[in-house]
């Protein structure tokens, strides 16, 4: 059940609008490479709607998802009275028509958040199984990208046995984002091979090592941060819901823009409010935004290499002065950039460590209960598997899941 008021009102609001004005509910895709802007002109919406907006609130209408789904009302005369487009995972734009014109805000995304087991026998490959039993596409991903920096998969044979907890974010009973592994386990060989998440956000082995290294480097020399990256919060003073998809580097005009990782260029040219604008794609389906530059100089289809200048620091778009906006993008959703920007190489050491050991005897104690009782799988997309077990709930929840 929905709980969010926010949703129960624009769910409200659709239904008598529906009934009032032979309206429909369309859910439909958000084009590749459509602009806002060119969504507001295929409506008559005048563009100065977006004046509403402050610099923060439409850098976030730029980074509408390519294949996005979302929900349309339009009426039977094809003026629309209503949409809501997804911003990331916690955000939306809620579009409206009122009696003095159209009317644009930024509000929570209602989801449901819960923690999800998966056990398996390996029948093909860990990913496709995890694909085909669990329903979960992402699960896969995650969990190949991360046991992959430990275990060779080409030595996986049938029978071999996969666990997994994880959280996962749902909405109207599909999930959405990218699942969070708290631990998983996979038994190959007669070995047990386990994957830890620690307090820091970082995964590691059983022998306290960094799974995921950091390889990104700095987008410009010199760092400067002055604003950093945010997913959703309610601002006290305007009384209203903020977000900053990436990091800001304070830097003079004309300073270089360097690629952070080897990649291909996928984007270099002007996009709404971020100005000028390149995209990299990088290995693990992640993409770097280097935004308001003055000048590109990396062009679409190049191949660029790890420090390689690929435009100037500048303010072009919605910007009130020099800077870079460095955006980072996992599966086309945004995530903090300076999470993999290396700065040092230390690994955990002190009560850091010892911190880690405490937590990895108790997440393989859960781990190995999965496995030993056999717990079933929550199947997405299908009504006859249960989550995790009441008591379970329980027991993740007093260890702060």
């Amino acid at each position: 059940m929905i709980r969010d008021s926010i949703l129960r009102t624009i769910i409200l609001f659709l239904f008598f609008n529906t009934i009032a004005f032979g309206a429909k509910v369309k859910h439909i895709t958000w084009q590749k490479e459509l602009t806002f802007e060119e969504y507001l002109k295929k409506y008559n919406i005048p563009e100065t709607i977006l004046d509403t907006l402050d610099n923060e609130d439409e850098l976030l209408v730029s980074d509408i998802k390519a294949n996005q789904k979302f929900y349309e009302l339009v009426a039977s005369n094809g003026v629309l009275l209503q949409a809501l487009i997804p911003l990331g995972e916690e955000l939306q734009l809620h579009l409206r028509k009122t009696y003095e014109g159209y009317d644009l805000e930024i509000i929570p995304i209602s989801y449901q958040k819960s923690t999800y087991v998966a056990l398996l026998s390996v029948d093909k490959t860990p990913y496709k199984d995890i694909v085909s039993k669990v329903k979960n596409r992402a699960l896969a991903d995650e969990f190949v990208h991360l046991l992959k920096q430990s275990v060779n998969f080409k030595n996986i044979h049938k029978k071999d046995k996969i666990a997994i907890v994880y959280t996962q974010k749902m909405r109207l009973g599909q999930p959405i984002g990218i699942p969070d592994i708290k631990v998983a386990m996979l038994e190959s060989n007669n070995q047990k091979h386990y994957v830890f998440k620690h307090s820091d956000g970082k995964y590691y082995n059983e022998n306290a090592e960094e799974l995921v290294k950091k390889y990104m480097g700095k987008p410009l020399k010199h760092i400067r941060i002055t604003s950093k990256f945010t997913n959703r919060r309610f601002h006290p003073i305007l009384k209203k819901w903020k977000a900053h998809h990436g990091t800001d580097l304070g830097a003079k005009r004309g300073t270089p823009i360097l690629a952070v990782a080897d990649g291909e260029v996928i984007f270099s040219g002007r996009m709404g409010g971020y100005g000028n604008v390149i995209k990299i794609q990088h290995k693990d389906n992640y993409v770097t935004l280097y935004a308001h530059q003055s000048r590109l100089k990396a062009k679409k289809g190049d191949i660029v290499s790890q420090g390689d200048i690929i435009g100037y620091v500048g303010s072009t778009g919605r910007s009130t002065g020099p800077h870079l906006h460095f955006g980072l993008y996992k599966d086309g959703i945004p995530i903090d950039p300076m999470r993999l920007v290396k700065f040092s190489s230390d690994g955990l050491t002190g009560k850091d460590k010892k911190a880690f050991l405490n937590r990895k005897r108790r997440y393989t104690k859960i781990i190995n209960k999965i496995f030993d009782e056999n717990m079933p799988s929550y199947v997405w997309n299908t009504i006859d598997k249960l989550a995790v077990m009441p008591k379970m709930k329980n027991y993740y929840k007093k260890r702060g899941w």
